[in-house]
């Protein structure tokens, strides 16, 4: 009896211990996102838009940078989802601990320039968590020539991002 008792104890402490293991099996979430760009310095961008996808939703994002010339390097900042999981509204959240922004277009003249901005995000899950991410878009400054001077008058931003928690 004792030894059926060990092995059936056995059994019962390597089940409980697989459960924890099955319950933190990270998912992979990828959405196309579209937005524009509300708020711009020299050093923080802000954005807001739509995301659809595996998590449908709001997003807005505060990329934090060193001066931008035609490249600038991503030394912080915020993201944020707005959507729902398993029927439940949920806010994932992640923060920014690397990347790049890099202009590809509209080097010369009043023509609109491209940006690429490919962003690294860690902490990311349900108001946060341990989880890691991308977030990859191409930011469109529109200018126009008005009065004699070239001015930007607004800024779109269009790209993925993917999630994993």
């Amino acid at each position: 009896m004792g030894a059926r008792r060990f092995a059936v104890s056995s059994i019962l402490a390597l089940a409980v211990a697989a459960i924890p293991q099955i319950a933190l099996a990270a998912t992979t979430y990828t959405d196309a996102i579209v937005g524009r760009e509300f708020f711009a310095t020299p050093t923080v961008g802000g954005f807001a838009g739509t995301a659809t996808g595996d998590l449908p939703g709001s997003w807005l994002a505060i990329v934090e940078h060193t001066p931008l010339t035609t490249t600038a390097r991503i030394t912080g900042g915020d993201f944020a989802l707005a959507t729902r999981i398993a029927g439940q509204p949920t806010t994932v959240t992640g923060t920014f601990s690397g990347g790049t922004v890099t202009q590809t277009g509209g080097f010369t003249g009043c023509q609109n320039q491209t940006y690429k901005v490919d962003g690294t995000l860690e902490n990311v899950g349900p108001g946060g968590g341990t989880g890691t991410g991308t977030f990859q878009a191409v930011l469109t400054h529109l200018r126009k020539t008005f009065f004699g001077r070239c001015i930007t008058y607004g800024a779109r931003v269009v790209g993925t991002v993917t999630l994993t928690f």
